[in-house]
C-alpha cells in the first residue's frame, strides 16, 4: 500500500500535529509511481490549508464498467479530522486524474464547511447533491412573469 507523508520539521502549520498521512490505493486497477505521485501531489494542494485540523486522508482507486460501455474510474476520498470525524466523498469520470481532482474538491468543501461549524448534510446541501438519508433541498417558490399581471408567485 504506497504511502505518503508529510512532515514539517521547520515548524509550519503541520508542526502541532505532526505529519499527514495520505494513504493510496488502488482496488481493481493498479496506479504506476507517476499516477500515485500525481494523487498525493493533489491532494496535498486541495488540503494542506486545512494544516493539523485534518490527519490522515485515504485515497482508493478503482476501474468499473459504464453502463454506456467502457470503462470508468471511480476515486473514493476520506479524510480523517483531529476531532474524529470522518468525511467522505466519491467520484466516477472517465480519467483517473479528473476524478481525483474532482474528488479532492469536493472533500475540501466538505471538511471546510464542517470545520466552520457546519454538519455533513450541509456540505451536501452546499453542493446540490441529495442528502445522504435521501432526499433533496427544496429551491424554494419560483417566482414567474406572467403576462399582463406583473411578478407573481407561480
Amino acid at each position: 500500500m504506497p504511502r505518503a507523508v508529510l512532515e514539517d520539521p521547520e515548524g509550519g502549520p503541520y508542526a502541532a500535529a505532526g505529519t499527514l498521512r495520505i494513504d493510496v490505493t488502488g482496488a481493481s486497477l493498479r496506479l504506476s509511481a507517476a499516477q500515485n505521485a500525481r494523487v498525493v501531489r493533489r491532494v496535498l494542494l486541495t488540503l494542506s490549508r486545512f494544516g493539523p485540523r485534518v490527519h490522515r486522508v485515504s485515497v482508493r482507486v478503482s476501474e468499473l464498467a459504464s453502463p454506456l460501455g467502457g470503462m470508468d474510474r471511480r476515486c473514493r476520498m476520506r479524510a480523517w479530522l483531529q476531532a474524529g470525524d470522518g468525511i467522505g466523498v466519491e467520484v466516477i469520470n472517465g480519467r483517473i486524474e479528473a476524478a481525483v481532482g474532482r474528488a479532492a474538491t469536493r472533500l475540501a468543501a466538505r471538511v471546510a464547511c464542517v470545520l466552520d461549524g457546519g454538519s455533513v448534510g450541509a456540505a451536501h446541501a452546499l453542493e446540490g447533491e441529495a442528502f445522504p438519508g435521501g432526499g433533496r433541498l427544496s429551491p424554494g417558490p419560483r417566482r414567474t412573469r406572467r403576462p399582463g399581471r406583473g411578478v407573481g408567485r407561480a
